[in-house]
């Protein structure tokens, strides 16, 4: 009895693999994947994420910086596991105002360079969290469809083959305007290393001209030592 049930398994079972089989000739549409990214699913409109549906797959989507309430601070850079986030910084002038973040901190770095490189980044949202100032965040362009940097007149086919176009450069500074900060803090770090190495010099001058005084001194001590064990001598051999 076993025998034959067996065999009523296994042809049903076959049965069912081959409908599902020759479904894939027969209504191809039904049971292929799209070719994503050129073909797309529509996004429901119904929230079958977390929280509140304007950010429903916002937490795998693509990062974006509020570059102007960034303070320069590459928390988001550290935490990056594959290491896609570039932050270079540069000291602001003395007594320059750089503004403030929309928190209140007083910005004290100038950021010269944030970016993101978006063709290595893992979607794991680590780098979001560390930011004091909330500006880095996963936005819901899941299709990187805004290109915020290079206003690139491309279709989405070439942007996902050109990796260039994944690459997105939020500091907005001027290369000049870097370089002349840069000029300026060299020359400031050189006019204070010529200061330390002129400090360091009078101190070794000082040392060595007290260590002449104390050779000197010295000197005259063991003279004089000399002069009176002399005399002392000379009187003992008088009176002999």
């Amino acid at each position: 009895m076993n025998y034959f049930k067996n065999i009523y398994i296994a042809i049903s079972t076959l049965m069912t693999g081959m409908k599902l089989t020759l479904g894939y000739f027969v209504r191809p549409r039904e049971y292929v994947t799209l070719q994503y990214p050129d073909e797309v699913w529509p996004i429901p409109e119904r929230n079958i994420g977390t929280g509140e549906l304007a950010s429903y797959n916002v937490i795998r989507s693509k990062l974006h910086v509020d570059i102007d309430d960034c303070i320069g601070c590459k928390k988001c850079e550290r935490a990056c596991p594959v290491g896609c986030i570039s932050i270079d910084v540069l000291k602001g002038d003395k007594g320059e105002d750089l503004g403030v973040t929309k928190n209140g901190t007083s910005i004290k770095l100038v950021v010269t360079k944030h970016q993101i490189d978006m063709s290595e980044c893992m979607f794991c949202d680590l780098c979001t969290h560390p930011c004091p100032e909330d500006c880095i965040y996963m936005e819901a362009d899941y299709r990187f469809e805004r290109n915020d940097n290079k206003r690139k007149d491309v279709t989405v086919k070439e942007r996902w083959r050109d990796r260039s176009t994944l690459i997105y450069d939020f500091a907005k500074i001027a290369q000049e305007d870097v370089d002349a900060r840069t000029a300026k803090i060299e020359e400031e770090n050189r006019l204070k290393a010529e200061e330390k190495e002129k400090a360091m010099a009078e101190k070794l001058a000082a040392a060595a001209a007290k260590q002449t005084a104390k050779a000197d001194a010295e000197q005259t001590q063991n003279v004089k030592a000399d002069v009176e064990t002399t005399l002392f001598k000379t009187t003992e051999g008088g009176e002999s």
